[in-house]
């Protein structure tokens, strides 16, 4: 009886003893794989998330003036090899700065160059004659807003941020310009549209800007921006 119990009760303990192990292996790779998979589901979420853009006018005394910089040098100095005295040039210090961040991390930047030219408009005053040809225009002075350093960083190119830069700056120079009445910040036109949008457009871009209603101006292919062929391009507002 007594001795009987006591040689047992060793190999009662051994058996509690696996079980309790093959109960450890059984929950751990479970919990591991339970580990995993709310891994996975956080990084879908952060992966779907909406990206919070936001597109802006920058002064000259800001902070973010440093940002505008340094997306320009990574993108057209560091990868383009533009010189950087041709891409910082002397219109920086008078020009509209334009800085698109992805989530407060800088991530594109835009000019605009506002500035009065002479143009010859076509006899009903809404439209500008590129030829010169018609001999029905009148030659008048318009407010131009040049846009220029348009670019978006290699991370974040592919997803519309690019347009949404050049469309906003269009939207700048239509406010700034005004609708040919005099109703604008820098007083309107003195012609019935409300002023011109134009840039030198790389050519590999033209479709881009295309795409967007700006047209090829009657000239030839350029070298700009350290040797890189360019077409002038408008969008009449």
């Amino acid at each position: 009886g007594k001795d009987r119990r006591l040689h047992h009760r060793p190999v009662q303990l051994i058996y509690r003893l696996l079980s309790f192990v093959s109960l450890l292996l059984l929950l751990f790779p479970t919990t591991a794989a339970f580990s995993s998979m709310s891994s996975s589901s956080s990084l879908s979420s952060a992966a779907a998330r909406p990206k919070q853009i936001t597109i802006r006018t920058v002064k000259h005394d800001e902070d973010d003036m440093s940002h505008c910089h340094a997306v320009r040098r990574a993108v057209f100095i560091e990868e383009q090899n533009v010189p950087p005295d041709v891409e910082m040039d002397d219109r920086d210090a008078t020009a509209t700065h334009i800085l698109a961040t992805c989530d407060g991390m800088a991530i594109g930047a835009a000019r605009v160059v506002f500035v009065d030219e002479e143009v010859q408009v076509n006899g009903d005053g809404d439209d500008i004659d590129d030829d010169g040809e018609s001999g029905q225009g009148t030659r008048t002075t318009v407010k131009v807003g040049k846009i220029g350093r348009v670019c978006v960083l290699k991370s974040h190119r592919g997803r519309g941020y690019g347009r949404r830069i050049v469309l906003f700056a269009v939207d700048e120079i239509r406010r700034m310009v005004g609708d040919g009445n005099g109703n604008g910040s820098n007083g309107g036109n003195e012609c019935s549209f409300g002023g011109v949008a134009r840039l030198g457009a790389q050519v590999h871009a033209l479709k881009f800007y295309e795409s967007m209603g700006f047209q090829l101006i009657p000239g030839k292919e350029y070298m700009d921006a350290g040797g890189v062929p360019h077409r002038d391009m408008q969008l009449i507002l």
